[in-house]
């Protein structure tokens, strides 16, 4: 190939590419956008409550556990002062 092939042939990729290029026109920038704010419109609510239901379920299961290690420790000082009577010979 000669130079001047090489030139012509790099002219006519470089008209095809720019013509490309210039078939993005508002009306499809606009569709895009429109499309990406419908998905965002719909799934970031359920990522929310998801998360919000996720952070509830941590706060119930610690609360849980609390009130689990609480009546537990209520047996242990109900026992103690149960012992405690019966040792000072008082009755209720």
């Amino acid at each position: 190939m000669e130079a001047k092939e090489k030139e012509i042939l790099l002219d006519e990729i470089g008209s095809v590419l720019i013509s490309k290029d210039k078939n993005v026109t508002l009306s499809l920038a606009i569709t895009v956008l429109s499309v990406v704010m419908l998905v965002l419109f719909l799934f970031v609510p359920k990522i929310y409550l998801s998360n919000n239901i996720y952070k509830t379920s941590v706060e119930i299961e610690n609360l849980k556990k609390d009130y689990l290690s609480l009546k537990d420790e209520n047996k242990i000082l109900k026992s103690k002062i149960a012992q405690l009577k019966y040792k000072n010979g008082v009755t209720h």
